[in-house]
């Protein structure tokens, strides 16, 4: 075991053992692949030990690192724990990066702008980007966007979740639908022709019974848009799941119907919002995320 430590390379082995990827590692880091490996090699030389190695499930780690994991996770911790509280200014954010759908994006853009809440000193992007939960995951890290609002993701110590929303789950249909009223059957509803969000949003968001249903529904649309799901919804006979407590934001203009669907009424959709947990004292994320509460 050599004897000098660089105590740079805790973060690298506690990324390393939670990631079990070394290009996701390097994303959060900031670096690049070889730095990484560079880090890397750093430690197996300290240690003697190769501390991490290929499996079908990602690097795997050894016993030694298995028995570090512990004790670095709760020095890194101790450490972004001290940086925070060490400086009383808020980092500026000229810009907040938000990721999630469309029909949230709209829901959260109506709250900022009703009786002039869009806080001047902010600026916003966007991203509606179907992203699978290690994406989501590794953006978070990374800092690539300052707020993930979804569905849950397995929690990590870099970030901090709140949830903002716990809905039912309901049908739209159009207005003068020739078969449907007010009720649907399971029946009912798997005999009309769907539109559903991409597969990889729909595994994220619907309960496991409704993705399970999937291979027997007759989808004639797949998007990634909430919005434009909707439009195609009134312009057809065409039927889609939706969250209920969005449905207050739907645009007044469209002329749809809500369908209640009683063999899925014990379902729930729950919606997080996720932060760096080095953001965790910022007011202006923190008020982006109470204003989606209300």
């Amino acid at each position: 075991m050599n004897n000098k430590f660089d105590y740079n390379l805790i973060k690298t082995l506690v990324l390393i053992f939670e990631t079990r990827s070394m290009t996701k590692s390097a994303q959060a880091l900031g670096i690049s692949s070889p730095t990484l490996t560079y880090a890397l090699n750093k430690l197996r030389d300290y240690y003697n030990d190769p501390l991490f190695f290929k499996s079908v499930k990602g690097l795997k780690a050894t016993p030694l690192a298995n028995q570090l994991y512990p004790s670095f996770k709760k020095i890194d911790e101790e450490i972004s724990h001290s940086v925070m509280i060490t400086t009383d200014v808020t980092p500026e954010i000229s810009n907040v990066i938000i990721r999630t759908n469309t029909m949230i994006e709209y829901y959260l853009m109506d709250k900022l702008l009703e009786n002039n809440k869009f806080p001047e000193e902010l600026n916003f992007t966007f991203n509606n980007r179907i992203m699978l939960e290690d994406q989501r995951v590794t953006a978070l890290v990374s800092r690539e966007v300052d707020i993930d609002i979804g569905s849950a993701i397995k929690l990590n110590h870099s970030f901090i979740s709140t949830k903002i929303a716990q809905s039912r789950i309901i049908g739209l249909c159009r207005d003068g639908h020739p078969r449907i009223k007010n009720k649907l059957s399971s029946e009912q509803w798997m005999a009309e022709e769907h539109i559903v969000l991409s597969s990889a949003e729909t595994n994220a968001y619907l309960p496991e019974k409704l993705y399970g249903l999937s291979h027997q529904r007759n989808i004639r649309y797949r998007s990634n848009s909430l919005l434009n799901m909707l439009y195609c919804i009134e312009k057809s006979d065409f039927v889609m799941f939706f969250p209920a407590f969005l449905l207050k934001h739907i645009p007044a203009h469209l002329a749809l119907r809500r369908v209640e669907i009683p063999w899925m009424e014990e379902d729930t959709l729950d919606i997080y919002a996720y932060i760096h947990s080095k953001a965790k004292n910022d007011e202006r994320l923190e008020r982006i995320i109470q204003l989606l509460k209300k």
